[in-house]
């Protein structure tokens, strides 16, 4: 059966499978940061082999891989496995079909192993700071092969003809684009993100999808079309980077204005991962996943907690052998992750809707430089004190110059003194979050701050 058309029993049976193997065969034994912590909890790989069990841990992040802010620590979630520890853990199948091809071509079994265990490409990751994320060979088929698939749920076909006004720069949602597009079988034309140069590309090459950075979209659009560019053959947009509802909007002005009729869809990879989620033509039904490559989960963002939405995503990494992630906190935010068959496309793969981009690690011009502040560092350093009774974080920009502020608003507990509690939480935020708050305002039970936010007690202004 096709992998968008499982039943909810043959998706667990495959999710099963490859997670085993994916936590037994690959990181628990050659995942350095992995080892370490699994050791740290008293736990083996193969207890956790399971997704109940996998659920059991905590979810983690970049700045627990890189609690001092140095990237090199990232390292240790790239998977280290030499001839023979690969040999004790390969798949039956595949270490058979490696010893077979060795009797014939001498040398093909250090290439099969490489092919898993080798590094050979890196892109970077990051919204507090920035790290990079290690691919081996059959990790970039594993994106090439998702790419195929995100083809099929976003409605092209390989007569499309994709010309991108992305940046060039090592990103996850550039190269799964790039080897997408060639696993698909579409022509694809990556000029760079200045507008004269991609207008010189479109007019050569009869675009029928545009690629767009979500975030000024609209913008490009104009862009182009002062530069003469020639956008009268496009009928998919693409937007990457999950839109804001403003952002679509804005878009969809801009295509008015220029004069182009086109569907407008998003594509999405969130921080960490490598695979680029897409929309199918009926919209408004979320990014459709792939169930066999990776784990969804919802966590609550104050506490890390599974929750069942809103709340942070969370990604289980499965069949990628280069940095492999467990439970990783991507910083996006979602509503919901839905299991439900798409109402606009059949598909039965869960869908996760509502997404925030990057919501939980802002990046917010404060008075002293424009920097991503780790919104969940700062309520870990919050959560469960012993001198705090209740605490509300409230980030956005100063009524009084604009810059934008993070303030801290706490109820001490009865005896504790108020002046000792504002320089504990300031010190243990600025050690968690790499920050001092801007200011920790105390407040009684009936004065914190309330209004919306990303969660019930980290708000905006």
């Amino acid at each position: 059966m096709s992998w968008d058309r499982r039943t909810a029993k043959q998706q667990a049976a495959a999710q099963a499978s490859a997670l085993r193997s994916q936590v037994v065969h690959a990181v628990g034994p050659f995942s350095p940061f992995w080892r370490d912590r699994l050791k740290a909890l008293g736990r083996t790989a193969a207890q956790v082999s399971t997704r109940s069990a996998l659920a059991t841990l905590p979810a983690v992040g970049e700045r627990d891989v890189c609690a001092d802010g140095d990237p090199s620590g990232a390292a240790a979630l790239v998977l280290q496995a030499g001839e023979s520890g690969w040999a004790l853990h390969a798949e039956g199948p595949r270490l058979r079909r490696a010893m077979a091809s060795r009797v014939l071509r001498p040398g093909s079994y250090r290439s099969v192993v490489e092919a898993d265990t080798r590094p050979t490409s890196y892109v970077f990751a990051g919204l507090g700071l920035r790290w990079p994320v290690a691919s081996t060979r059959s990790d970039l088929d594993v994106v090439a092969r998702a790419g195929a698939r995100l083809w099929q749920v976003l409605g092209l076909t390989r007569d499309d003809v994709l010309v991108s006004a992305l940046p060039l720069l090592p990103t996850a949602a550039l190269q799964a684009l790039q080897l997408g597009a060639m696993g698909a079988g579409s022509p694809a034309v990556f000029p760079g993100h200045t507008a004269a140069d991609v207008a010189a590309v479109l007019q050569l090459v009869p675009a029928t999808v545009l690629v767009l950075p979500a975030g000024d979209a609209a913008t490009v659009l104009e862009d182009l079309d002062e530069a003469g560019a020639a956008l009268a053959t496009v009928r998919t947009v693409l937007l990457v980077g999950a839109p804001s509802e403003q952002e679509r909007a804005d878009v969809a002005d801009a295509l008015d204005r220029v004069g182009v009729t086109a569907t407008v869809l998003a594509v999405h990879a969130p921080d960490g991962h490598r695979l680029l989620w897409g929309e199918c033509p009926a919209g408004g039904n979320g990014f459709h996943t792939y169930p066999d490559l990776e784990l969804v989960e919802l966590v609550d963002p104050e506490t890390g907690e599974a929750a069942a939405g809103p709340g942070e995503l969370v990604l289980t990494q499965l069949g990628l052998r280069g940095s492999a992630l467990l439970r990783w906190r991507t910083g996006d935010v979602a509503a919901a992750v839905e299991t439900t068959p798409c109402p606009g496309c059949g598909r039965t793969v869960p869908r996760v809707v509502g997404v925030r981009r990057g919501a939980l690690v802002p990046v917010l011009a404060l008075r002293s430089g424009s920097r991503g502040v780790d919104l969940r560092a700062v309520a870990a350093a919050l959560v469960g004190r012993a001198d705090l009774t209740d605490w509300r974080v409230m980030v956005g920009p100063s009524p009084r110059d604009g810059a934008d502020e993070v303030l801290l608003h706490v109820t001490p507990q009865d005896g504790q003194d108020p002046t000792d509690v504002v320089v504990a939480v300031a010190r243990d935020v600025r050690d968690a979050a790499g920050l001092l708050p801007t200011q920790v305002v105390v407040a009684d039970a009936g004065g914190l701050p309330a209004g919306p936010g990303l969660s019930r007690r980290l708000l905006r202004r």
